[in-house]
């Protein structure tokens, strides 16, 4: 299998790095890609914490989005709360 890093007669330095850049040379020989740096990432138990529901799409009328829109408001809740208690009704 051939490596990613070549050997060349002129090796690539700090003080040739950007010179053999700029021509399209092969400058590899002079970074290590053994070990990639990564910085950043989440944090452990970072974010908000998950509420164990599924997104779903589903198709409604608009007198249904309507009717339920309307409910919503009267019980100060939102379409999806009131759209889940009614399904749990039906259960």
């Amino acid at each position: 299998m051939k490596s990613n890093t070549t050997k060349t007669l002129n090796p690539t330095t700090k003080a040739n790095l950007e010179e053999k850049f700029d021509a399209g040379q092969d400058v590899s020989d002079h970074f290590d890609f053994s070990k990639p740096r990564v910085w950043g990432g989440k944090r452990a138990k970072a974010g908000r914490k998950t509420l164990g529901k599924v997104r779903k799409q589903v198709l409604l009328s608009t007198t249904i989005v309507a009717k339920i829109d309307a409910l919503a408001k009267k019980k100060n809740q939102s379409f999806s709360a009131v759209l889940e208690e009614a399904c749990v009704a039906l259960a």
